[in-house]
């Protein structure tokens, strides 16, 4: 793999966010623009080149006989480096996510979630690497 001499790659990015908290609807949003490492099958190297991508998200809340229920949506899109992993990893990710997060007393929350994915992720030692498949994902959380 052939790298620069010095392996300084500039890394240049601006991001915006954007929240709306649910009164029952919600809506948040990030999204990111720049340039950084990333590495290049074609070249066999990392080079600095464009990245883009962010997320939206949808969510209701819901208040049933002093529980909450937020169920929510969310898509996402990225393309580019990630510099902090192995070769700086290129990456397009393409995903949707449907799930409900419930919150039965203000300590305790049990998210419930299904993930659409479609990914290539490349460097070195893996290119041409692409996955499809679905994820459900399951995660409690207690807050003191």
């Amino acid at each position: 793999m052939k790298t620069r001499p010095d392996l300084r790659y500039p890394d240049q990015r601006v991001a915006a966010s954007f929240i709306v908290y649910p009164q029952p609807f919600g809506l948040q949003a990030e999204y990111n623009v720049g340039r950084g490492p990333e590495f290049n099958p074609r070249t066999d190297s990392i080079e600095t080149r464009g990245l883009h991508g962010g997320y939206v998200m949808l969510n209701y809340r819901l208040l049933y006989k002093q529980q909450q229920f937020y169920p929510f949506l969310r898509v996402q899109y990225y393309d580019g480096g990630k510099k902090h992993e192995r070769d700086a990893r290129s990456y397009t990710v393409r995903e949707a996510e449907l799930g409900l997060e419930w919150a039965p007393f203000p300590s305790f929350e049990l998210v419930t979630m299904y993930t659409l994915s479609d990914r290539r992720f490349e460097d070195f030692q893996k290119q041409d690497n692409r996955q499809r498949g679905g994820l459900l994902r399951l995660q409690a959380q207690v807050n003191f």
